[in-house]
């Protein structure tokens, strides 16, 4: 019988031999990284990137307004449903990220007040809109999110503030005594980049001991036949940030070894958006 045959018929019985070889079937081993290109200031706004990893490619722009310093929230998620996304699954997305903002990992808010040519900080702040389109999605969409955000904050540019308001009137700022001054350009300051990694735990249960197999970023098919999938996002100190968890993990040690691997390529990333 024909390994595509057996794919067919068997996919599970398929998949089992190359894992026990430590391979997926297009000869990847479990562990490998998937290349992951990005390319910044293409898409207009004020920041903006284009992620492509593991069959996912998206796009990402900052859309950046100014408002009265307050306790209201300053930055807004917008995934946008495509063919291959739900609304619904998009909205998911968009609740995930949103704590990632409000709990200062990617950014702090104080880092989104305006200033002015001087470098001082003015009783006003950034609201932006991140806006992310999914042009492929043949994967885990969390991971190029993710790092698609990343890249499109670290390209952010932002002008002074002139303010013609005096710091001793008490009435209240007007929009006409807010301008815009783009011959001093500030560049935003970042918490380091996130990184997030996706995996799959496989059981083979064929095996003496039932083991679990782990595997770095699965594909659809291979995620299929997974117990459970987990997605980790790694910051600044190799803090975890996020772990989204479906299925049962029953080793403490796969989720350290996740949170480890997905800390390495986060190093990675910093030093290319160093260098970029």
């Amino acid at each position: 019988m024909s390994s595509e045959v057996l794919r067919g018929i068997d996919p599970l019985g398929y998949l089992t031999t190359f894992f026990r070889e430590g391979v997926f079937p297009d000869g990847r081993g479990l562990l490998d990284e998937q290349k992951l290109v990005f390319k910044q200031g293409e898409c207009g706004g004020v920041g903006s990137s284009v992620v492509s990893t593991q069959g996912v490619t998206v796009s990402c722009t900052i859309e950046a307004s100014v408002s009265l310093v307050s306790d209201g929230q300053l930055i807004n998620i917008q995934i946008e449903p495509s063919q291959q996304l739900s609304e619904k699954e998009a909205e998911d997305f968009n609740n995930l990220l949103l704590p990632l903002f409000t709990n200062g990992s990617f950014i702090l808010r104080e880092n989104l007040r305006c200033l002015d040519v001087n470098g001082k900080a003015l009783p006003l702040e950034w609201q932006f809109l991140i806006t992310v389109k999914v042009l492929c999605l043949e994967g885990n969409l969390l991971d190029a999110v993710v790092c698609a955000i990343g890249a499109a904050l670290a390209d952010t540019k932002l002008p002074s503030i002139v303010l013609n308001h005096s710091e001793g009137d008490e009435s209240a700022i007007e929009k006409s005594q807010i301008q815009a001054d783009y011959g001093t350009i500030h560049k935003l300051i970042l918490e380091e980049p996130l990184m997030c990694c996706s995996f799959g735990v496989f059981v083979d249960n064929d095996s003496k001991k039932k083991s679990e197999i782990l595997l770095m970023t699965p594909d659809i098919e291979a995620t299929s036949v997974c117990r459970a999938t987990c997605s980790v996002v790694i910051g600044k100190g190799d803090r975890i940030a996020l772990v989204r968890e479906r299925g049962r993990i029953t080793s403490f040690s796969l989720l350290k070894k996740m949170c480890q691997i997905t800390a390495e390529r986060r190093h990675k990333l910093v030093e290319a958006l160093r260098t970029a």
